[in-house]
């Protein structure tokens, strides 16, 4: 290939990297406004049940989104507007829940829809208890959801964001124990920025119970079967579908590959890396994590400056040791913890082999990008070796401008936080 190539590719790189560095967030590895709906189904007394704990703006989602989509108040007859000091807040409105009990119940009966074999069933509520924050005790079994729907409501009206809704339904299935889907029957609300919705679905009509989770506000169906080889294939998918989402995890993975090369030499430090990673995600997510509030937003700043360094040292051929990859790869792990709190929660059954699924799927995911960043490098090696030299420069360059991006960001999230 002609040098007169080589000049035009370059030019290509670099404007990879600008239009990376302008369209391109932070991405970070937890979520701060993360919002989680548990479902837990059981049998009880020949019937099948399930318990559900939600946030409160799911049971009005569809209310809500309308009013997001038309700009216009939220409207419900059991919300209160309230004015504050920075503007106005809505409440449940417990009065008005009393008043038209049979009308609120019917809102939470119908909010989710479960079905078998492609048939919906008719579910009844059996109770409800509102309360105004989410509760430190967790529902995993029959026993723990009965105790929390026994739970008295709180006797002030709560802060609608923050307010929580426990309630029953009894579920009319000719199948007991047959694979069970659930779907929200209510058009979703637009979740705000940093705000993410997981669902945590527990299958007890199996001892021990088997859980596992659902991303979004179910508008397709989840399927809850009592399978761990399903839960566990289900994790796999999520520790691939978190690295490759990743965007700073994969381009730290990539300037490796492009820094060392398929030699013995990668197999080490990816090695170091994957130790590294999973020390930090399985003891962080175990409980092994500071609560500073700066502690978060320091290890995103790390994590950015680690893959700033993968790609400058890939650029002046000096890629690093196995000690200071085991480094790195300690600090992605306390990311992939991050996310994987969101998606699992720390009190879920099964924890210990999701928590092993979810690293399994992260080694997959990563040898995925190596495989096709090594690749890429072999193609072009054997059908345009000119053109070889400005395209790793320029992935390198791209890479190493959006990660000090990044860092510069974090930092300034560091500062806020302190």
């Amino acid at each position: 290939m002609s040098a007169r190539f080589s000049s035009p590719l370059r030019l290509l790189y670099l404007g990879i990297a600008a239009f990376l560095l302008l369209t391109a967030q932070a991405f970070a590895h937890f979520s701060e406004g993360a919002k989680v709906r548990t479902i837990l189904v059981a049998t009880e007394d020949g019937h099948l049940v399930a318990f559900v704990r939600v946030p409160a703006p799911l049971v009005f989602s569809d209310l809500v989104g309308r009013s997001q989509v038309e700009q216009v108040p939220l409207h419900s007859p059991f919300l209160r507007l309230e004015p504050t000091g920075n503007g106005t807040r809505y409440r449940l409105d417990l009065a008005a829940i009393a008043r038209d009990r049979n009308g609120f119940e019917e809102r939470l009966q119908n909010a989710l829809v479960f079905s078998q074999s492609g048939l919906d069933l008719t579910s009844t509520l059996s109770g409800f208890t509102v309360l105004s924050r989410r509760p430190p005790q967790v529902i995993d079994s029959l026993e723990t959801a009965r105790a929390a729907l026994q739970t008295a409501s709180t006797t002030f009206d709560p802060v609608f964001g923050a307010a929580i809704i426990d309630y029953a339904v009894r579920i009319e299935s000719p199948d007991l124990t047959g694979e069970l889907e659930v779907r929200s029957a209510y058009t979703p609300l637009l979740p705000g920025p940093g705000v993410s919705i997981e669902n945590h679905l527990v299958d007890a009509r199996v001892t021990p119970p088997v859980s596992t989770t659902a991303s979004g506000q179910l508008e397709q169906p989840a399927v809850i079967n009592g399978s761990r080889l399903s839960t566990l294939a289900h994790f796999v998918y999520q520790g691939m579908l978190h690295i490759l989402e990743g965007l700073d995890h994969v381009l730290l993975v990539i300037a490796l590959a492009l820094g060392v090369g398929a030699t013995r030499k990668l197999i080490f430090l990816v090695t170091a890396f994957t130790i590294g990673h999973s020390v930090t995600l399985i003891a962080t997510f175990l409980g092994a994590t500071p609560s500073w509030p700066w502690f978060i937003p320091v290890v995103e700043s790390a994590i950015a400056a680690s893959v700033l360094y993968a790609a400058v040292a890939a650029m002046v051929q000096r890629s690093g040791s196995i000690v200071v990859f085991a480094g790195i790869g300690l600090l992605h792990g306390l990311g992939f913890s991050f996310v994987l709190g969101d998606i699992l929660g720390r009190d879920a059954p099964d924890l210990v082999p999701a928590l092993l699924a979810f690293n399994v799927g992260i080694e997959v995911g990563q040898l995925i990008i190596l495989a096709v960043t090594l690749t890429f490098v072999f193609v072009l090696d054997r059908l345009a070796t000119p053109a070889l030299r400005p395209a790793r420069l320029g992935t390198l360059t791209a890479i190493a401008i959006l990660s000090a991006w990044w860092v510069a960001e974090r930092l300034g999230s560091v500062i806020s936080s302190v």
